[in-house]
């Protein structure tokens, strides 16, 4: 008795085989070029554009997709995130150490200040930091390395005299104040110095009536303020 013959599916050829795993490690290779590289959000929708009118899916000025209704994040938008998550850490050690009387953290739409009591960091007259204040301020440093921002450390003094003689007048002393923790940034948290700026105000900013002890207690103080980027700066730079 004959046997039945096979009916078996005929295989694909040996060269389809190979073709698949061609294009499967070119798709492979394309995603990985993409991942890499930097896309320019205008030139994608160009190109996006450019696509969509060659499949035939825009019937008119295919090369140009207008962005008047597509939800783009901000600048803006994308550092505000970045800055309440480290406001929220900073905020969290300032309650861990109790420092709530004396460290303030101050938010406006230009950025971002820490205000310190200057007997926290410094003696009565002097310029050299404490250091069981250096904790407090590498902290503050470590989130402003975060992000590329300028960092402007601010002094600021009562309008007492100074007799010292160290000092010729309390606008000399903001400076040496507002210096000396610009030289702990770049010394112990490696912030570049381009990034920083010490600037005195000495007692020409209070923030209380000098008149009072509690006034000129508010005046003594140093800020650091960490300033947002521009909206018309590249955020990719």
């Amino acid at each position: 008795m004959a046997k039945d013959k096979c009916e078996c599916e005929a295989k694909a050829p040996a060269w389809l085989t190979t073709f698949s795993d061609l294009m499967s490690l070119l798709l492979c290779f394309f995603v990985l070029i993409v991942s890499m590289s930097t896309i320019i959000e205008r030139d994608f929708f160009v190109a996006a554009g450019s696509l969509r009118g060659a499949f035939g899916v825009m019937k008119d000025d295919p090369a140009i997709v207008r962005l008047e209704n597509i939800p783009l994040p901000t600048l803006r938008n994308i550092q505000r995130a970045i800055v309440d998550k480290s406001i929220s850490s900073l905020q969290d050690f300032i309650q861990s150490r109790r420092l709530g009387s004396d460290v303030k953290v101050i938010v406006s739409d230009k950025g971002v200040a820490l205000s310190i009591s200057s007997p926290l960091l410094f003696d009565s007259g002097r310029a050299e930091i404490k250091p069981e204040s250096y904790p407090l301020l590498e902290k503050m440093f470590d989130i402003a390395r975060g992000w590329p921002n300028v960092v402007r450390v601010e002094g600021h003094t009562d309008n007492t005299r100074i007799i010292s003689g160290i000092y010729e007048s309390n606008w000399d002393l903001s400076f040496a104040r507002a210096l000396s923790v610009v030289q702990f940034a770049v010394q112990f948290s490696k912030i570049h110095p381009s990034r920083l700026a010490p600037v005195a105000y000495g007692e020409y900013r209070p923030v209380a009536e000098n008149s009072t002890e509690e006034g000129r207690a508010k005046n003594r103080r140093i800020e650091i303020f960490m300033e947002y980027k521009k909206e018309n700066e590249d955020p990719f730079k």
